[in-house]
């Protein structure tokens, strides 16, 4: 499906991040970098942002320019080659999970609205540490204490986005089912529980929960994220066991848009989600 003109692609924006990152991490102005590379200011401004590609002999003198060498170097020549490709299909295995890792905080940071839905687990955007920590070590058993406690740090850094001064807008939908698994001892899941609904007060979040009274519906087949940028982009976001999916072709998001728009319709409403999530909390802890 064709594609709006100067839609940036999942790989396209990814490497954009990156060449910003590196570009601020040497401490270089636009200018200065178009003086050590003899390309244009102009130039550099627009594939920071995604607004047009950059070519191979271009990419490797700003790549000397930050002294990028060895993996890394490969890894952004090889994002460069594909930048054009639709669609982002990302394999690993344990050790290299920090990367995708951070190609997804990466593509998140940049967002100015996530929509989660969630028929598992709390997103992770709205965890307490404990109940991320348990998460991360239930569905990594291979994972050392040492690696559980960088993602944790992680994941508790990305949340810092949504008490920003200029904060993302976030909208969560978490089927009913995910209050019936708890973790940890009572107290851990009342902490969480109240940490959820807290979150829901703010101006900038949105929280629902899909009952088992919405019956069957077609976000079932698995949890999904949509990120949107400032200039109306969209990417969505699906996560596996062995790999991280990216899909930016129109006809795509607009089915998990439309899937969007089924589950706000099945949904519980801001107000009676928050009392209902209260309404465990309480239970929870009268069991204490």
């Amino acid at each position: 499906m064709a594609r709006r003109a100067g839609q940036p692609t999942a790989r396209s924006r990814r490497l954009a991040m990156l060449l910003r990152k590196l570009r601020i991490a040497a401490e270089l102005s636009n200018s200065e970098v178009a003086k050590a590379t003899g390309m244009s200011s102009s130039t550099i401004s627009r594939v920071e942002a995604a607004e047009s590609g950059i070519y191979l002999d271009n990419l490797e003198k700003l790549l000397d320019l930050y002294q990028v060498s060895g993996p890394r170097r490969v890894q952004l020549l090889d994002i460069a080659r594909h930048a054009e490709e639709r669609g982002w299909l990302r394999m690993y295995s344990d050790d290299t999970l920090p990367e995708d890792w951070q190609a997804w905080t990466d593509f998140e940071a940049d967002a100015s609205a996530i929509f989660n839905y969630q028929p598992l687990i709390i997103p992770g955007l709205l965890q307490t540490p404990e109940y991320a920590r348990a998460i991360i070590q239930g569905t990594n058993s291979n994972l050392s204490e040492a690696e559980i406690d960088r993602f944790v740090n992680s994941r508790m850094m990305r949340q810092a986005r949504l008490s920003h001064p200029h904060p993302v807008k976030l909208h969560a939908m978490i089927e009913g089912s995910v209050f019936a698994r708890h973790f940890g001892d009572s107290a851990a899941w009342v902490r969480q529980l109240r940490h959820l609904a807290d979150s829901a007060a703010r101006p900038n979040i949105l929280v629902q929960v899909v009952s088992a009274e919405a019956g069957l519906h077609s976000a079932l087949n698995g949890s999904f994220v949509i990120l949107e940028y400032k200039d109306k982009t969209k990417l969505v976001h699906i996560e596996g066991k062995v790999s991280n999916l990216f899909l930016d072709e129109d006809e795509q998001i607009q089915a998990y848009e439309q899937t969007w728009a089924e589950l706000q319709k099945r949904a519980c409403n801001p107000e009676e989600s928050v009392k209902l999530i209260l309404d465990i909390a309480a239970q929870q802890h009268r069991k204490m």
